[in-house]
């Protein structure tokens, strides 16, 4: 297969974004063999990233360990790029990175933000009931869905764990919060199956990222979910060199197909088992949006700008009192907005 060549308007549209950047042109490239052979340039899919380097995904299927260039900053799973092949080598350089739709992130060390999936449109928050479901999570990976205003769902993992109907009752009362707001709950065992045919039709010709606690087991569902993984794991190990993998940075894998009209079935990333997330820091006004059991009640406030927490006569205290908003819901959205506050102080 040929490789694929950029149209002029694709080439227009990376160009105006290099432009945009005012980087300087005489940074240093990063490490590349003198006078190495350069192919044409063309698009690619980033896999993952490992160190100063990432690993590239060409249109004809190939992997190349590619160098990025400094001005482009941080890459990661998901990424669309232009990057040039060094022929002899077969290796590679990314020159550009082409804009990108949506961005997971999350906050980092130092004021700095840490990119998780890029150009995702489809977002499983899996959450295990064992060791157990935490709503605070939830909640704050559905904030951060509605920031990139993309469809989440909630993934009941391990429910071959659950004892008895008493256990199931207890989950149910747990997560009817997210019932009442219409957010999809899909219990899912890879020990019996259950769940995965919907889960694979949920991402079917989808972007999409799994997401949530260490521990949740978003790993096995991948494993799952894609009969071939422990070969194309093993393929990733020997093109980054670093031995067996481990979920430290996102890897994006291809889903197989549930018909014969796609080479694959759309993309899943993996991310990172974290402890806590936060989405990115926002406004009071633009938060309360994102709570939508809020909505309802918004602008009955006796103050206009009501924090919803000491001030008198406010809708949306009254509310979670008289059970028309979930407790926890309330508690977290609390806990977020004095987390936004504390950043910007």
């Amino acid at each position: 297969m040929a490789k694929r060549k950029l149209t002029q308007q694709q080439k227009r549209r990376v160009d105006e974004q290099f432009q945009k950047r005012h980087v300087d042109k005489n940074s240093p490239p990063p490490t590349v063999a003198k006078n190495a052979l350069l192919g044409e340039e063309q698009t690619g899919l980033v896999i993952t990233s490992f160190g100063k380097r990432v690993l590239i995904e060409s249109n004809t299927g190939e992997h190349y360990r590619c160098a990025v260039r400094q001005h482009l900053g941080k890459l990661v799973a998901g990424d669309q790029v232009i990057w040039q092949t060094d022929i002899e080598a077969h290796t590679g350089i990314v020159t550009r990175v082409l804009p990108r739709t949506h961005e997971l992130s999350r906050p980092g060390f130092r004021g700095q933000t840490r990119m998780i999936a890029a150009n995702i449109d489809f977002i499983g928050i899996v959450m295990p009931v064992l060791p157990g479901i935490h709503p605070d999570m939830i909640d704050r990976y559905l904030v951060a869905a509605n920031q990139l205003n993309i469809p989440a769902i909630i993934i009941i993992n391990k429910v071959d764990l659950l004892a008895n109907e008493d256990d199931w009752e207890a989950i149910a009362a747990l997560l009817e919060p997210y019932t009442e707001l219409g957010i999809e709950l899909l219990p899912a065992s890879t020990i019996s199956s259950a769940g995965l045919n919907e889960l694979r039709t949920f991402m079917n010709h989808k972007n999409s990222v799994f997401v949530g606690p260490s521990g949740a087991g978003k790993s096995s569902l991948i494993n799952a979910l894609i009969p071939d993984l422990h070969i194309r794991v093993g393929t990733l190990s020997d093109a980054t060199g670093l031995g067996k993998h481990t979920t430290t940075n996102s890897i994006l894998y291809h889903l197989p197909p549930l018909d014969d009209s796609k080479l694959h079935g759309g993309n899943l990333i993996d991310s990172p088992g974290i402890r806590q997330f936060s989405p990115i820091a926002c406004s009071l006004s633009e938060l309360e949006r994102y709570y939508d059991d809020f909505a309802p009640f918004l602008g009955h406030c006796k103050y206009n700008n009501c924090t919803h927490s000491i001030e008198p006569n406010c809708a949306i205290k009254k509310a979670a009192e008289e059970g028309d908003i979930a407790l926890s819901r309330y508690q977290s959205f609390q806990r977020l907005l004095n987390e936004f506050k504390g950043e910007s102080e």
